[in-house]
């Protein structure tokens, strides 16, 4: 089948320009070449398409027929070609960004929402989910928050230990880096204990805390912290909600935990779509003012 497509694409061309060396050279390939597509599709659908002449080429019967439908073949070819080219070099179809809700609110949507609004052929499609493939769900650009920047670096973001007032009350306020050894952490991730590293005037200084209330979701951390489970390690841009309402506190405030990195990033420069990458200069715009 797809022998016969490539065929009919030659077909068309021939009839076209009126001849195999018309044909060729619209092609880059070499008559002989022509001649021989021109044949092989002649002998698959079983007929006659050109009667061939030393002055000239006439089409006959089958040939008229096929050329109608070897022209809409070609013409839709082309257009798909353009639309995907549409997409690629220009503002318009759906851009894909990958990010939590809290960033998505706190950062994304206030950065881009003039710029959506000035390209209106432009759709955001904001895609939140655990073990997102960025090539299989088709992302664009991730917005992700990590020790380690990613990407391109936008901004930094404060990490903190935070609890509920009701824990303080029932456990009694951290003094202290080494008293959080004492007090009931809960740890977001896979393991049962972490290393957590400070920083004040007086240098920096570690405890290693262990718990038995562990989860690999932040949000279920943080609500576990709110109802007075434990003390839990946050940033502010997830805690904002919960520290503005009351239902936290900062635990340890004089004491500074290693910051964050907002980063965005593609799968590679080289798949980077024209949108993708004005994206990221509205972000880098943003975040820069």
């Amino acid at each position: 089948m797809l022998d016969n497509l490539r065929g009919m694409a030659v077909f068309a061309s021939v009839v076209r320009h009126g001849s195999f060396s018309g044909a060729a050279k619209e092609l880059g390939i070499t008559t002989s070449a022509v001649s021989q597509q021109i044949r092989s599709l002649e002998n698959d659908l079983g007929v006659s398409l050109l009667h061939r002449s030393t002055r000239k080429l006439s089409l006959t019967e089958a040939g008229e027929s096929l050329y109608s439908s070897a022209t809409q073949m070609v013409k839709a070819a082309e257009q798909g070609r353009d639309s995907v080219i549409q997409l690629k070099d220009e503002l318009s179809g759906s851009l894909r960004i990958a990010t939590t809700p809290e960033l998505a609110k706190a950062y994304l949507l206030p950065a881009l929402s003039d710029w959506l609004v000035e390209h209106d052929n432009l759709s955001l499609n904001i895609i939140s989910r655990d073990n997102l493939d960025m090539i299989e769900d088709r992302v664009d650009v991730a917005l992700l928050l990590s020790e380690q920047a990613q990407g391109i670096a936008l901004k930094t973001v404060e990490q903190m230990l935070i609890a509920s007032p009701e824990y303080i009350k029932n456990h009694g306020v951290v003094e202290n880096v080494k008293a959080l050894a004492t007090h009931t952490m809960i740890i977001c991730g896979e393991k049962p204990s972490e290393s957590i590293e400070f920083k004040d005037a007086n240098g920096k200084q570690s405890v290693r805390v262990s718990s038995r209330i562990i989860t690999n979701n932040h949000a279920i951390a943080l609500n576990l912290a709110a109802e007075g489970y434990g003390i839990t390690k946050t940033n502010a841009v997830d805690a904002k909600a919960l520290l503005e309402s009351g239902k936290v506190v900062k635990i340890l405030p004089n004491h500074s935990l290693p910051m964050l990195t907002l980063s965005a990033v593609t799968i590679s420069k080289e798949q980077t779509t024209v949108k993708a990458q004005k994206c990221i200069e509205v972000l880098e715009a943003h975040f820069k003012n």
